[in-house]
């Protein structure tokens, strides 16, 4: 087989799972099988390739159970970095990049100093690091977690712009912490608990303790909107990713605590994130 019939074949095969994104998933899987970057495989394609039949059916039939690719890979590209990814921490999605960009059109080129809450592999506080001025704090609860989110930084060249501590964001310990900051992302878990037996099998292949967010999705938002403010600088802001139902909900709760709440979509169309600037 040619590189062009591995892609080609791996396609097909990943269409009933990947949908619109099996070209996409077929690259990267035939790029990650014979060690190659897109433009090596672009011009190899009409070579024969080594036979690597077996490697590919093994992905395929990985993915068809509901694996995400990032995690049959061990990598993923986010904003331009590739990161390595375990299941120990979420997948970066491209949908995440809109908060790396408005956290970067707040920033614009001054020095700053960013806190990143439930980092998970890092990219969010990677993504920032690698674009701004900004010096990076990433707090997540899970050792696991951390210990990628250590590694990409390694791997990205970025260990002297971004540390990564454990903190359960939720705790008094937290709270208490008198570090303030220009600015603060996170990505929180934010699904209801009774939603998360209904998710993909994609889904459930991730960590819980990344996705769940309370029995109304709203746990940490809830907690964040009353102690973060107290956490910025004068002229500081907080940006979280949040649910495409969750508008009117984040809405309420600013409301009720006298914030401004500018919610913000992704390229999708899709209710993504909000930007509190108290």
């Amino acid at each position: 087989m040619t590189y062009f019939q591995y892609k080609k074949y791996i396609a097909a095969a990943l269409a009933e799972v990947s949908g619109e994104y099996a070209a996409y998933e077929a690259e990267k899987a035939t790029c990650h099988l014979f060690g190659l970057d897109r433009r090596a495989l672009s011009l190899a394609m009409r070579e024969e390739a080594p036979d690597k039949i077996k490697e590919a059916e093994n992905i395929i039939a990985r993915r068809k159970s509901g694996e995400p690719l990032a995690y049959i890979l061990g990598n993923a590209d986010f904003f331009g970095l590739n990161l390595y990814v375990t299941a120990a921490c979420l997948t970066p999605r491209a949908d995440t990049e809109v908060i790396v960009e408005r956290a970067l059109d707040f920033l614009g080129g001054r020095s700053a100093n960013v806190l990143d809450i439930c980092t998970g592999s890092g990219c969010i506080a990677l993504a920032i690091a690698e674009n701004s001025r900004a010096d990076v704090l990433g707090l997540d609860i899970s050792p696991d977690a951390l210990d990628i989110a250590r590694k990409n930084a390694e791997k990205c060249g970025l260990a002297g712009k971004v540390r990564f501590e454990m903190c359960d964001a939720l705790s008094a310990e937290f709270e208490g912490r008198a570090e303030k900051y220009d600015l603060i992302v996170s990505n929180p878990p934010y699904i209801p608990t009774g939603d998360i037996a209904a998710l993909s099998a994609e889904v459930h292949c991730e960590p819980m303790l990344a996705l769940d967010g309370g029995e109304d999705g709203l746990i940490f938002y809830r907690r964040f909107i009353e102690i973060l403010p107290h956490k910025l600088k004068e002229g500081g802001a907080i940006i979280f990713e949040i649910g495409y139902d969750q508008e009117n909900a984040l809405r309420a709760l600013c409301a009720c605590a006298g914030l401004p709440c500018e919610i913000f979509r992704d390229y999708g169309g899709n209710v993504r994130g909000a930007v509190i600037k108290p």
